[in-house]
């Protein structure tokens, strides 16, 4: 199926981090989420996130067991893991479980990204890969491309991520630096999610969109941990589509 050239456009800006602020009301902007310690990391591929940060304290592979592994090495050390999705722990000391179906660090593992953390844990989905658009020979229209690169570590990208903050944060706080939420989200054992939509635009038009989740335990009031995830992410990238199909109803269809 060929892919739209609008969402084509909404991809490459995204990827040049051509960003403006949003011109309209929200609790947090683009530069206060960007202050949150990771962020750099979201839609990296893990081969760039492993050369900035260096090895984790393990990598969980969350593919059934059932599913084939590649052996593999990221300099010289060697991995079993899938195309499915990852989750890469930085953590302060060793991961004491047992992952059998990923792969934990035999030695201490690198602090390169924990500034302000005592945890970090990246969420990478697989099987990630390049679009292309190229000017078809005979100059009618655009020719659609997408390639998977046989290198894993570049075929997994990042679209999530959770930080934990070494000391808890109240909500008093949380609110009086970013507003009041746009979503408050009940979950299990009294935990509240407190949800900020962060969108950025190129001249109205969306071109990218974050859900930013603070975690409270609601007998406490205090926030331990937030969620940063991407339009890579499909709950996110539902809103994004709906978010482009409101800017064609106001500012490009008649």
């Amino acid at each position: 199926m060929p892919i739209s050239l609008k969402y084509v456009l909404v991809s490459v800006m995204s990827l040049c981090g051509v960003f403006l602020n949003a011109g309209e009301a929200q609790a947090m902007s683009l530069s206060q989420m960007k202050t949150l310690a990771g962020i750099p990391l979201l839609d990296l591929r893990i081969d760039a996130v492993l050369n900035r940060c260096g090895l984790p304290s393990a990598i969980v592979d969350t593919a059934e067991v059932s599913q084939p592994r590649q052996a593999i090495r990221w300099k010289q050390v060697p991995m079993k893991l899938s195309s499915m999705q990852w989750e890469i722990i930085y953590s302060r000391r060793r991961e004491a479980g047992n992952h059998e179906n990923g792969w934990i660090n035999p030695h201490p593992p690198s602090r390169a990204c924990l500034a302000g953390l005592s945890g970090l844990v990246l969420h990478a989905k697989g099987n990630v890969g390049f679009l292309s658009v190229t000017k078809r020979p005979d100059n009618q229209g655009y020719r659609t491309s997408y390639d998977i690169p046989k290198d894993i570590y570049v075929a997994h990208q990042v679209i999530k991520l959770t930080g934990r903050w070494k000391q808890g944060v109240s909500i008093a706080s949380l609110q009086e630096r970013y507003g009041k939420p746009d979503e408050v989200l009940d979950s299990e054992g009294g935990t509240k999610h407190y949800r900020y939509w962060v969108v950025a635009k190129q001249n109205q038009m969306p071109v990218s969109l974050h859900a930013v989740d603070f975690e409270v335990q609601d007998a406490e009031k205090v926030c331990t941990q937030y969620t940063v995830q991407t339009s890579g992410v499909e709950f996110v990238q539902e809103k994004l589509d709906a978010l482009l199909r409101q800017w064609e109803r106001d500012y490009v269809l008649d």
